[in-house]
């Protein structure tokens, strides 16, 4: 999706979200920010050019994005409930707010609730840590095409090779 496109697809309302949300948790939405970037860069670095497909480089890229995205908010916040209670309330946002078809957007949401359960687990680890921890988890994704049963899945999950 282009980037014109994307904008056609925006609802005032999830605009009118994020500004609530940034006089809100400045911090957490700055720490959001930054954790994207980042993200984004490792992505493509560790599977370049392929990252934004419906397979596993998407599936590291997401629960990635959850795991950074918790430990950037973690420096502003001790209180991990809160950390984890926007993490999950933005990229939830974030798949609502991105037009996707049913399973890929299942997926994701499944990959960021992998990626914030990881998190728990590691959230002392350094970034380079983090990658490495989560390459592991990458080679015990699992192959999805059906909604069927996505919840009882506890890897990571990916639809194309």
């Amino acid at each position: 999706m282009s980037f014109k496109d994307l904008i056609k697809t925006i609802k005032i309302g999830q605009v009118k979200q994020l500004i609530i949300w940034f006089f809100k948790h400045p911090f957490f939405l700055l720490a959001t920010v930054y954790a994207t970037l980042i993200t984004i860069r490792i992505a493509q670095r560790e599977f370049p050019g392929i990252h934004g497909k419906h397979n596993k480089a998407n599936a590291f890229r997401h629960a990635l994005w959850n795991v950074l995205i918790a430990k950037k908010c973690r420096r502003f916040s001790n209180h991990l409930p809160k950390v984890m209670n926007w993490t999950t309330t933005f990229t939830n946002w974030h798949e609502d707010f991105v037009i996707n078809k049913d399973l890929p957007r299942f997926m994701d949401l499944h990959n960021n609730a992998i990626g914030r359960k990881l998190f728990v687990a590691w959230k002392d680890q350094n970034t380079e840590s983090l990658i490495k921890l989560l390459k592991v988890e990458l080679s015990n994704a699992k192959k999805i095409s059906k909604l069927n049963n996505l919840n009882q899945i506890e890897n990571l999950v990916f639809l194309e090779d």
